[in-house]
């Protein structure tokens, strides 16, 4: 991101500095909403067609024949096994199933707990049942290499649906989706996996990967599942987590993003005002409210400005100093603040008694 670096451009997309795109192996989807699409960091959208052999190992081209009675090398040692998954989460509540992908083998230590902290601090805040599954990697995402500037970076299956089928599906939870004079009544959403998941619109316990999440292996990041202290000169590895996993579960904007020829929201641009009873549906700011635009819980990133997201808070105008949610930040401590905890709700996420009372 280029915050004190981190951002994520991921249409919805990285902590950090840059972009992910691609993914390895087969994905089949568990949706009643129709084609599934895969959503990368750098905003990219394309259609899932099944299962595939992925351009990151897998078929390759034969190598040429060795030549009769020369010297061949031994093979390399295979590569270490990656690290067996882990789920956290109550059962009955939200899960969040962590695949770690083979880079993980060689994360430092400390890089598994400080996911699994994250994962269980978003976990602990929602009582929707439904388990998301996330696969995690170390200097890459989804199987491709991060970009240099890149703190964190995420990608989402998902699906596009109508307007309709969204205010419906959030009509009975925390927040409702209150009318707007500019409403994009008859614009396509995109809807990731695991927000489907929670708004009732694909199976809550379907066994593909919802998204994947990377943090960097070139930035200095503290792995401390406390976060980094106050004057570190390194980036909370638990902060990043917080930002990427949330973005998997749908924390994500698009403000009229051409896709398909159409122009294309999220859930979340329903609660991006411009005005009291006007939505922003714009790449310049806004503000986030649940209750019509009346109050003002924390400013967007003007990503048309500033680039990073659409959907981070706009650094130092945030919620809270170095807002875990923010699209830029600092070395040192980051927060998950009330009006995160709020997004997650307004994102058909159900609040457990812990989530409603930092709400």
């Amino acid at each position: 991101m280029l915050f004190d670096t981190w951002f994520e451009s991921h249409l919805g997309g990285g902590f950090g500095n840059g972009s992910d795109t691609g993914h390895n192996g087969s994905h089949e989807p568990a949706s009643t909403v129709g084609q599934e699409y895969l959503l990368s960091d750098s905003g990219a959208l394309s259609a899932v067609k099944g299962p595939t052999i992925s351009a990151h190992g897998g078929y390759h081209p034969p190598s040429p024949s060795a030549v009769p009675g020369t010297p061949t090398s031994p093979p390399p040692p295979p590569p270490p096994p990656p690290p067996a998954g882990t789920l956290v989460g109550a059962a009955g509540g939200l899960q969040i199933d962590l695949i770690w992908d083979s880079s993980v083998a060689s994360a430092p230590a400390g890089f598994q707990q400080a996911i699994i902290t994250a994962a269980q601090y978003l976990a602990s805040l929602s009582s929707t049942a439904a388990v998301l599954n996330i696969q995690v990697g170390y200097g890459e995402v989804g199987g491709t290499a991060m970009s240099s500037g890149a703190l964190g970076e995420s990608e989402s299956y998902g699906y596009l649906t109508g307007y309709a089928t969204v205010v419906n599906a959030l009509a009975h939870d925390n927040y409702p989706v209150a009318a707007a004079s500019n409403a994009p009544t008859g614009a396509q959403f995109f809807v990731t996996s695991a927000e489907a998941k929670a708004m009732g619109l694909a199976s809550a316990t379907a066994s593909s990967v919802d998204g994947f999440i990377g943090l960097s292996s070139s930035y200095p990041l503290d792995y401390s599942t406390s976060g980094s202290p106050a004057g570190s000169t390194s980036y909370s590895a638990v902060g990043v987590a917080e930002h990427e996993l949330s973005e998997v579960m749908g924390r994500i904007g698009m403000e009229g993003r051409i896709f398909n020829g159409a122009p294309t929201y999220t859930p979340l641009d329903l609660f991006n005002y411009a005005s009291a009873g006007h939505l922003e549906l714009s790449g310049g700011g806004g503000y986030f409210s649940v209750s019509g635009g009346s109050t003002a819980l924390g400013t967007y990133n003007n990503s048309a400005a500033n680039g990073g997201d659409i959907a981070d808070w706009a650094s130092g105008h945030g919620p809270v100093a170095n807002d875990a949610f923010n699209a830029y930040t600092s070395p040192g401590p980051t927060t998950v603040s009330s009006a995160d905890v709020q997004e997650i709700a307004a994102l058909g996420y159900k609040l457990t008694a812990t989530g409603s009372s930092l709400a």
